[in-house]
């Protein structure tokens, strides 16, 4: 075959390879029927090719690998924009002003617990203490911020305690880490729930952020995990549980950087309509 003839027949095969490429990329549903087509087209065709330089086959194979890194890229960058639409989507950060970010790191720590590090800082607005989402709930917060990154600490973290309402009462309790000392075996990865009121937990129980003042360390009503299972009752007048989390820190990845939003006027004082019991009327 005339070398003219071989060029042409490569540029044939290039552009069948980006064309499946991208009706793989874009979920085409006949993407199957085309690549089936195309082995029958293509077959002869490579079939005549193989009689072709070795110059040119090295060519050929560059390219199908220069294609098959850029496929892979494509797919990853599609699985990011999925993962960070359902965080935009989610409850978690309806109504809320964030940051996007992704993470780029992450550190395991000797006493328990992990650290992450995002790539947003400074620049982007980022503080310290400020909270951090995932679609399904709380991450942790910030705890070190440079110019084009931050480090979050987890939660679950060694000294990373959270205050929080419990159930559909809202009983007030805090979620920390397990100690070694704890009294109670828990599953890896499990926090530890110890209310501070008297009262018991349900399993079942959806257990949400308490809030901070300005929202800083936490904003309230964010989703921190699921009451799993409650520990025996020792006579203490407030009862401890396990929760499951609601983030998995083995698997975070996109992630949101809520925006404090302080409350810059005073909060109006409003006069009650209604009598005080006891009171004359």
């Amino acid at each position: 075959m005339q070398p003219a003839a071989r060029r042409r027949l490569l540029v044939v095969l290039a552009s069948l390879t980006v064309a499946l490429l991208v009706a793989d990329l874009a979920g085409w549903s006949g993407a199957d029927g085309v690549r089936s087509v195309g082995g029958l087209v293509l077959g002869p065709v490579q079939r005549v090719l193989s009689g072709a330089p070795r110059d040119e086959l090295a060519r050929v194979e560059a390219e199908n690998v220069r294609l098959r890194a850029l496929s892979g890229e494509q797919e990853q960058r599609l699985e990011e924009l999925g993962r960070l639409e359902d965080l935009m989507g989610s409850a978690t950060t309806t109504g809320r002003t964030l940051v996007p970010a992704r993470v780029v790191a992450t550190d395991l720590s000797p006493l328990g617990g992990r650290s992450v590090t995002i790539d947003v800082g400074s620049r982007d607005g980022i503080r310290t203490d400020s909270t951090v989402v995932a679609a399904d709930g709380l991450v942790g917060r910030v705890v070190a911020v440079s110019p084009w990154t931050s480090d979050v600490q987890v939660l679950g973290s060694a000294d990373s305690v959270v205050a929080v309402r419990v159930g559909p009462a809202g009983a007030l309790g805090t979620v920390s880490a397990p100690t070694p000392g704890d009294s109670e075996s828990r599953p890896r990865g499990s926090l530890r729930l110890e209310l501070v009121v008297p009262s018991t937990p349900v399993v079942g129980d959806v257990v949400r952020t308490l809030g901070s003042v300005d929202e800083t360390p936490y904003a309230a009503g964010l989703v921190v995990g699921t009451v799993t299972s409650v520990d025996p009752d020792r006579g203490q007048r407030a009862r401890s549980a396990t929760v499951r989390p609601a983030i998995d820190p083995d698997a975070i990845d996109v992630v949101a950087v809520l925006v404090p939003t302080a409350r810059t006027s005073p909060r109006p004082a409003v006069r009650s309509t209604t009598p005080a019991p006891g009171s004359a009327r």
